[in-house]
């Protein structure tokens, strides 16, 4: 049976190979997405330009916007990614044209949300922690104001919810508040218990092993990091593989992380990263 492009992108599937053809706007972000996961941001950024053109339902458009600047901001271009995530929140908040075949209200405010905390990580790859923390602080009363829904479809309430998680930590981790770090991070990995996204699951203990690594506990964060490593290898996700060894190499965990991740870099640039 042939695994399905939402259980590739946001799903347990992760690893599968091929990536099913798009047959719709809806199927292209999700290829996209999953393209990403596995670093081939090349083909990804393909898939992503398709949406970006007029007749596109604009919640649509603004999810792949933000998509191509998360593949950026992974790359360390938060400058390039700012503008992509800049349009994204032009196109969730205005009044959107919607395509009637797609779902409506969870899209736009999750587009929002997307669009937003995209902005606010944006702003931490700058140096703008308080612009960073007004975003995020936006993206709550968005929340709020729409009502939680932490049993809802997890693409549209979940997942925006944990990447707001995510956010926090690192804005904690940026500004030296390790127990800010450590709340903010036991917060996304108790949400991410649920989640049906590998991916997801991984980039959280990620997020939770430089938390730890804030707090000073660097033997903690060295094991914990090295599992991040073995999981986002068996599940083929290069990009937080590389990550991961990043951080194992700044903490100290040895030589051979420096140059594994060198290795990893690699790779990644041959399918497509602009990383410096």
């Amino acid at each position: 049976m042939q695994v399905t492009l939402p259980a590739i992108a946001f799903g347990g599937s992760a690893r599968s190979c091929p990536i099913p053809a798009a047959v719709d706007p809806f199927s292209t972000w999700l290829r996209a997405v999953a393209l990403g996961g596995t670093g081939r941001y090349a083909a990804a950024a393909t898939e992503l330009e398709r949406l970006d053109v007029s007749g596109v339902d604009d919640a649509l458009r603004s999810l792949a916007l933000s998509t191509r600047a998360a593949h950026r901001r992974q790359a360390g271009r938060h400058h390039l990614a700012v503008a992509d995530d800049a349009k994204a929140l032009f196109f969730a908040a205005g009044p959107i044209r919607a395509d009637p075949t797609l779902e409506g209200g969870g899209r736009r405010t999750a587009a929002l949300c997307d669009a937003l905390t995209g902005l606010a990580a944006d702003n931490l790859g700058r140096g703008m922690f308080g612009a960073s923390g007004r975003l995020l602080d936006r993206v709550e009363r968005t929340l709020d104001g729409r009502g939680r829904h932490p049993g809802g479809d997890w693409i549209w309430d979940g997942r925006v919810e944990l990447r707001l998680r995510w956010v926090r930590a690192e804005l904690a981790m940026f500004t030296g508040d390790a127990a800010g770090a450590d709340r903010h991070a036991r917060d996304a990995v108790a949400m991410s218990a649920g989640c049906p996204s590998i991916r997801h699951v991984i980039k959280t203990d990620l997020i939770a092993a430089a938390a730890v690594a804030t707090g000073g506990d660097v033997g903690q964060a060295m094991e914990r990091a090295s599992r991040v490593s073995d999981l986002a290898r068996e599940h083929g996700q290069l990009p937080l593989e590389w990550a991961a060894a990043k951080l194992l190499a700044g903490i100290g965990a040895g030589a051979q992380w420096s140059t594994q991740a060198e290795h990893l870099g690699a790779r990644l640039k041959v399918q497509g990263a602009a990383l410096d």
